[in-house]
């Protein structure tokens, strides 16, 4: 039986100082789960917004389960990807 693979939506563009920790901490703690763990805030920096956007959504599309951290109705892409993971029924975990 292969793993669950799930993608970690939150702010990562209006929290520059502290999202990557906060997704690494997250990561891990999935990882302990026993998923397998789609990390948006592991891609390069320096990349348009459009990119990145485009980049979660295609990489969501591919993933079981999509887990929302707390803060997340403050981004625009995470509302945009739970939105997305709504509307087709990607299992949602809540941290």
């Amino acid at each position: 039986m292969s793993k669950k693979l799930i993608y970690i939506a939150g702010p990562i563009t209006s929290n520059p100082d502290t999202y990557y920790i906060k997704f690494l901490i997250v990561e891990s703690f999935l990882t302990s789960l026993g998923y397998d763990v789609y990390n948006p805030a592991r891609l390069k920096e320096g990349l348009d917004y459009k990119f990145y956007v485009d980049d979660g959504l295609k990489n969501l599309m591919r993933c079981d389960a999509i887990c929302m951290l707390p803060d997340w109705t403050k981004s625009k892409g995470a509302c945009l990807e739970h939105h997305y993971a709504e509307t087709i029924g990607i299992p949602i975990l809540y941290m």
